[in-house]
């Protein structure tokens, strides 16, 4: 026993050795690094395969800009010809001047070298010069969450939020949302992470979890879907269930407003959907008696989807149900109204601008224009037929631009295609990137 216990070690020296004859380790010094992500509208996580799913040995970040063209992001190494390849697991668009980069693994294009970093780390990118950021592990939760896949993201909003003050609000957790955590983007020298929700009410699996204002009043889903609001100068207050709020969203001016059901008879089996502001200082007020209202047959309050538009002002609740109807209230002038396309099995929001909402069915764009009061519908320029789509509408939603995303092989010589189609015009433009690579995770900047 004893002659195999050294020989095992004397192999384990030889191999040591030879390893280390020529092989460097190298701690990444991020103030050197620089990530030339200034012009990307888009990041993309691409596979090597056809996966969809991998882990990050087998991806490369890429970045795509308002052409559509699509670029490695790589760093060379100051003072060598090492090309260093930063991946992160989880990329996460904070503002428009930072990016958040969780779990990151790096590679190097020099087989005799590995520039190497805690993975524990989490990681904000300055967009304009490329600057890194750390976020001491220990001051931090965990941001590598599944809760921030595609294929989680369908129907949620877990986007971060800022506030008027620049604070960042995050999710954090593993398999779903437990915590919000804010921290403040104008000290990136020493990044602190506060956590605003209370142990004893993690968040609920919801498709809106939480909403913070501009004074940074966070409104949150609790476990057994409780609405508890934590308030910016301290103290929270939970929202009786006898008032039946459903939803929420910061409106026009910038303050949180709630939506609430009041169930009708069982006879008519109608819904009261009320709208209101919340007035929040020492106490929460807020007037429901008089607040905007609309009674309807449609259900709204069990889906939960709600989508603000670019102007800040028309907020849209998806019905739900065998209808496409849409609950449409106006936070400018406190107006609200049902509006509804044709009966038919209709995709979700895959995109909305300044006045619109734009969905899908039966490969035709289905708009609704608030503003203007008009709706259209457009056949999107493109033979289906000659691709297998690998990626659905959902996954690759550009939800504040005027495109959104497929990605696609095409049949007759496995090619791997980026298609754009524009929402307006119905046109589609085919990338067929050299790459040659499936994207796994795209995230719009």
């Amino acid at each position: 026993m004893k002659r195999i216990v050294c020989l095992s070690l004397a192999l384990l020296s030889l191999m040591a050795c030879n390893k280390d004859d020529g092989y460097r380790y190298v701690e990444l010094d991020l103030k050197t690094v620089r990530l030339d992500i200034a012009d990307a509208k888009m990041l993309a996580l691409c596979d090597n395969g056809t996966k969809t799913k991998s882990n990050l040995e087998n991806m490369d970040l890429f970045k795509i800009d308002e052409k559509g063209n699509m670029r490695s992001v790589l760093w060379v190494a100051p003072g060598t010809t090492d090309t260093v390849r930063i991946v992160p697991e989880v990329i996460l668009p904070l503002s428009d001047e930072f990016v958040l980069f969780s779990k990151i693994q790096t590679f190097c294009s020099n087989p005799n070298v590995y520039y190497y970093r805690d993975a524990r780390y989490n990681y904000i990118i300055r967009k304009k010069d490329g600057a890194v950021f750390v976020i001491d592990w220990e001051k931090c939760p965990d941001f590598n969450l599944n809760l921030y896949t595609d294929e989680s993201k369908r129907y949620k909003d877990i986007n971060p939020r800022i506030d008027k003050f620049n604070n960042a609000y995050c999710l954090s957790g593993w398999s779903s949302p437990e915590h919000v955590y804010k921290f403040a983007l104008n000290n990136l020298d020493d990044i602190t992470m506060q956590k605003i929700t209370l142990d004893q009410f993690p968040l609920y699996h919801s498709n809106h979890p939480f909403e913070v204002d501009k004074k940074g009043n966070c409104m949150t889903t609790a476990d057994g879907d409780r609405k508890i609001l934590y308030k910016s100068e301290g103290g929270m207050y939970e929202f009786p269930e006898s008032v039946g709020v459903f939803n929420y969203f910061v409106g026009y001016n910038g303050d949180l407003y709630c939506c609430s059901c009041e169930e009708r008879s069982s006879d008519n089996r109608g819904y009261l959907y009320k709208i209101y502001p919340l007035e929040i200082g020492m106490q929460v007020s807020y007037d429901l008696e008089h607040a905007t209202s609309k009674e309807t047959q449609t259900p709204y309050a069990w889906g939960r989807e709600l989508y603000t538009l670019e102007n800040s002002y028309i907020h849209v609740l998806l019905a739900t149900g065998e209808t496409n109807n849409m609950l449409v209230y106006n936070s400018k002038n406190n107006t609200i109204k049902e509006v509804g396309f044709l009966p038919g099995k209709m995709e979700d929001v895959v995109g909305i601008s300044n006045n619109c909402v734009y969905r899908i069915m039966d490969r035709k764009i289905y708009k609704y224009d608030f503003v203007a009061e008009e709706k259209s519908v457009t056949p999107i320029d493109f033979d289906f037929n000659t691709c297998t789509v690998y990626k659905d509408w959902y996954a690759y939603n550009v939800p504040n631009g005027s495109k959104f995303i497929l990605g696609a092989i095409r049949n007759s010589d496995m090619a791997i295609l980026r298609i754009e189609v524009d929402m307006e015009s119905g046109k589609a433009t085919v990338f067929e990137d050299q790459q040659d690579r499936p994207i796994v995770t795209l995230v719009q900047l």
